[in-house]
This record gives structure tokens, C-alpha cells and sequence, in this order.
């Protein structure tokens, strides 16, 4: 009777175990909460894409040209089952663009916003090196898998550094822990990371496979990097990644209470779930279409003064080209002006203008014989080269480097540089004693939010001169805002005393998940903190 028993409940768990490893997971939400925490650059940056955004559509979009992104597939693989064929990843390049021209096969009149959004993809014909290439670089790795961290977009953590993200849309294509199908990192964020990332059997289309491509049962037609490229692009996902009141920013999506994972109708927050549409968790199978809304916004971001406007401009799917020049209405641009409504050529790129890194710290390891230096990313650098007491010159693609062989309790004096395609930018410098640390970008030890989720208060508290601090800076103001996960701030408070804590209210904060920011002199402690 055991036995049998036991036969039939696991004849019925294992069809539940099989349904929720198939549910669509992406990673992107994740990568944005690490790239708010790592990158804070990209708050601001965030802030002026939507300002940038809300402008295109107010002003219209009738006039817009269909433009061409030129695509790099990085194969980063350990088996030979996830060195994925040519023919697979070509099959993909033919999905995006049957997608986003709105000529998939599957395509029906469900929904009359959906919309052809104008905007097609190319295998790169030229490398970063002026050399011909099909588009295709493939890397064997040692690690088995990779995470959301973006190990897989750095060589020295066994994946492979980007081509110009400027020039080039970074597809890597790897095995994915966790169950991830996928993850893009959002308009805003660096150069030195941009691009998509996709497991490597949920790439490409089955309807044509010939003989050679790994696929997976339910993600088998590609539209898991027509999700993530949508990401990429700046779309959400179309139910706000929160409950009824949360926003996708795309008026012809209607609001939906959560995700929609298979193909059956429903209805929520007063209307039906398009469970149809690409940033959904639907299978393959159901998804068919992106809105009006949703190609305006993603057309935003490549327009002149759009964050990827450089790679309407790039000549990498053609043979070969002059970089383009940047205008101060291009976020890419050092002087870029997030007020300027067109680029009139009076703004002109300044060579030459690369900003000088800031944001230095070190952290001293094992008794002081090591010490691992730090900075915050530069936009638009490739890399970075430092020294330490005049040495030689190490250069990076990272926003840190280790070093040994030191000294406890000796003072060491370093520099780093950033390296744009403009140029290098003047030598930032600061000094360390071995055996010990003091980072000038804290981490969440230092800062408390709580409850969370909040309905009401929320109590913040926050300490400089601790343990993963900030160094308290005499005579200067502490600043701490709430942003929202499109960069927003939502509200801000200036604070005159250095360790402390104040209550807010949160009863006017919309539902959602947000940003804690606490400031003083440049320095930065960052926590997530969510509002029910």
C-alpha cells in the first residue's frame, strides 16, 4: 500500500515540478537593483532618458525612419551543447526582426495597437578591429554556468568583455544559473556592461531547426531575447512589475495584477491581460506583439539625443566606417545636455573631455599583503590603467584591480585613468596604508530601511565613519532621496547632522520597489526598500 501510495503522489507532484521549472524567469529586475546599488551614475541617467522619452512622444513620432541595429552573438560555452550552431543563432537575428517589424507568422488583430515598431537587427560584418567577422564570436569558458551578475561579460570572470557598446548590440548567449532564461541591462547603466544576455537553449526558433540546435520545450521560437532586446530597449514588463497601480509608462497596455505565465485568458484590474504581448511571461507560443506605445518608447531611445542613438549611426553591418560624431543632445557625449531638444551642430563632441574617475577606495586583504582598489565607472570609458607608487601600468576593463606583494603599514600612492574613444582622461590619484580600509562607496551595512515592505513609515538609519561606511566629510550636508526604478526621485531631504536617522511617510509613494540614497560630498549608500 506504501508503495503504491507513494506512486501516485509523485505521479502527481512531479506535473507541478515539471510546470514551475518551465515558467518564464527573467533576470533583468534583478540587474537593475545591482546596477542602481553599483552604478549610481545611472539613476541620473535614467532620470534624463525618461525626461528625453516623455519629450519624443509628446513631440511625435510620425516622421521617424526605420533603423538598423548592428548585432554581436558572443558563445560563451563549457559544453559542446551550449556552442550553439551558426544556423541557431542566425535563426534568432530572424526572429527579432519578424518580431519587431511585426512579421511573425503568429501575428493576428487581438489587439489594434499592435504595432510594427520600425527597428531591425544585422550581423555585424566588420569587428571592433576592422576585420570582417560574421557576427558570431565564440569563447570556451571554465564555469559552468553564470548568474545576473555580469561574470559573463568580463573575460578576468571567465566570460568575454563587450565590443564597443556604442557601435555594437552585445548578445551573449551561456548557460544560465538559477533557472534564468534571460536578462538586458536598462537604458543608463555603463557602456562596459550594456547588452543582453540568454541561455543558450532559449535562443533562436524551432521553426528552423535543422537538426543541429538545442532548444528548450516551451522557449523555443526566440522570443525570449525579443523580451530581453524589448529590456534593452527600455520597455518593462506590461504589468509594471507590481500589483494594479504600478506602470509599465505605456498608456495601450492595460494594467495588470501580475505576471501571465501560460496562454489562457484573464482579467484583471478591470480589463483583459494582453498575455499576448512580448514583455509578458507567456510561453513562445502566445506572444505576438509589441504596442504602439511600447515601439514609441523603445524608438525614444534610439532617436538623435537617445541613449542608443549611436547605433542607428554605426557603419559595423556594412564594412567598415568613421565612428560617428556625437552631439550634446546624445547621453553618450560628455557634454551631454539633457535639456537640448535637438543638436543644432553648435554642441559638438569635445575630444579629448573622458571624465576623470571618481569615487577611489581600496580594501586591504590578508594582513595587509593585498589591497583591492576601486572606482566608480566613467561613461564612455573601454578601460582604465592604473599604477601604484609609479610602477607599471595596469590596464582593466573592471572598475577595480587586486594587488600583492605589499607592505602593512607601508603608504602607497595610486592612480587611474580612464580610456575613452576620445581620449584618456587626466590621472585621478589617492593614497592607501596597507592593513587597512576605508571604501569612499559604502554598502548596505551602513544604511538600515525598515519595515519593508512599508504601508505607512519607514525609519531610515544611517551612520558614516563605520564599518563599510562613508568617511564623514567636515561641514557638509547629508542628502538622502527615494528613487524610483526608472531613476526618478521621488522625494528628497537634507539632513545637517553627520550619524542619525529620520521617519518618512510613505503614505503618498505609489506600491513598488525603490532606492534609498543617502549622500554626503559625492560619496554614496544605497539600499532597496519596497512600499506596499
Amino acid at each position: 500500500m506504501y508503495k503504491f501510495t507513494l506512486a501516485i503522489a509523485m505521479a502527481l507532484i512531479l506535473p507541478l515540478l515539471s510546470f514551475a521549472q518551465e515558467q518564464r524567469t527573467c533576470g533583468s529586475m534583478d540587474h537593475l537593483e545591482m546596477m542602481m546599488e553599483q552604478y549610481p551614475q545611472a539613476i541620473a541617467n535614467m532620470e534624463a532618458i525618461e525626461n528625453h522619452t516623455r519629450n519624443f512622444i509628446a513631440n511625435g513620432t510620425s516622421s521617424r525612419a526605420v533603423v538598423t541595429i548592428p548585432v554581436v552573438v558572443h558563445v560563451v560555452y563549457n559544453t559542446s551543447a551550449e556552442n550553439i550552431s551558426d544556423a541557431q543563432v542566425l535563426s534568432q537575428i530572424d526572429v527579432l526582426n519578424d518580431d519587431f517589424r511585426r512579421l511573425n507568422a503568429d501575428a493576428d488583430n487581438t489587439w489594434s495597437q499592435a504595432a510594427d515598431t520600425e527597428i531591425e537587427f544585422c550581423m555585424a560584418t566588420v569587428d571592433p578591429d576592422g576585420n570582417p567577422t560574421n557576427g558570431i564570436n565564440r569563447v570556451q569558458t571554465g564555469k559552468r554556468s553564470f548568474r545576473t551578475n555580469d561574470d559573463v561579460k568580463k573575460s578576468a570572470k571567465g566570460g568575454v568583455n563587450p565590443w564597443d557598446a556604442s557601435q555594437y548590440l552585445n548578445i551573449w548567449v551561456c548557460n544560465l544559473a538559477n533557472g534564468i532564461l534571460g536578462y538586458a541591462q536598462f537604458p543608463g547603466g555603463s557602456l562596459a556592461t550594456d547588452g543582453v544576455v540568454c541561455l543558450y537553449n532559449a535562443f533562436g526558433t524551432a521553426d528552423q531547426d535543422d537538426g543541429s540546435f538545442v532548444l528548450n520545450g516551451s522557449y523555443n521560437l526566440g522570443r525570449t531575447t525579443t523580451h530581453e532586446v524589448g529590456h534593452w530597449l527600455n520597455l518593462r514588463h506590461i504589468w509594471g512589475d507590481g500589483g494594479c497601480s504600478a506602470s509599465d509608462f505605456v498608456n495601450d497596455t492595460p494594467d495588470s495584477d501580475g505576471a501571465n505565465y501560460d496562454c489562457a485568458y484573464t482579467e484583471s484590474c478591470g480589463s483583459a491581460d494582453m498575455y499576448q504581448n512580448y514583455m509578458d511571461y507567456s510561453y513562445d507560443y502566445c506572444m505576438n506583439l509589441f504596442t504602439q506605445g511600447q515601439s514609441d518608447r523603445m524608438n525614444a531611445v534610439l532617436a538623435p539625443g537617445g541613449f542608443h542613438y549611436s547605433l542607428t549611426q554605426s557603419t559595423v553591418c556594412g564594412g567598415g566606417g568613421p565612428d560617428p560624431v556625437l552631439g550634446c543632445t546624445d547621453p553618450n557625449a560628455e557634454n551631454y545636455n539633457p535639456d537640448a531638444t535637438q543638436d543644432d551642430g553648435s554642441c559638438t563632441y569635445a575630444p579629448g573631455s573622458c571624465d576623470t574617475p571618481t569615487g577611489l577606495s581600496y580594501t586591504s586583504k590578508q594582513r595587509g599583503r593585498r589591497a583591492t582598489l576601486a572606482w566608480s565607472a566613467v561613461s564612455g570609458a573601454t578601460s582604465y590603467t592604473v599604477t601604484i607608487n609609479g610602477g607599471s601600468a595596469t590596464t582593466t576593463s573592471e572598475t577595480s584591480v587586486s594587488y600583492s606583494g605589499l607592505t602593512s603599514g607601508d603608504t602607497y600612492t595610486w592612480t587611474v585613468t580612464a580610456n575613452c574613444a576620445s581620449g584618456s582622461s587626466a590621472a585621478a590619484s589617492a593614497t592607501f596604508t596597507a592593513g587597512t580600509s576605508n571604501r569612499g562607496i559604502g554598502t548596505q551595512d551602513a544604511l538600515s530601511v525598515y519595515p519593508s515592505p512599508a504601508s505607512d513609515f519607514i525609519t531610515v538609519e544611517y551612520a558614516f565613519d563605520a564599518p563599510n561606511g562613508l568617511k564623514v566629510v567636515e561641514n557638509s550636508n547629508v542628502n538622502v532621496s527615494v528613487v524610483n526604478f526608472f531613476g526618478q526621485v521621488i522625494r528628497t531631504v537634507e539632513m545637517n547632522d553627520v550619524d542619525g536617522g529620520f521617519v518618512f511617510d510613505v503614505n503618498d509613494i505609489n506600491p513598488g520597489m525603490y532606492m534609498m540614497i543617502v549622500e554626503q560630498d559625492g560619496q554614496q549608500i544605497a539600499k532597496k526598500f519596497i512600499v506596499e
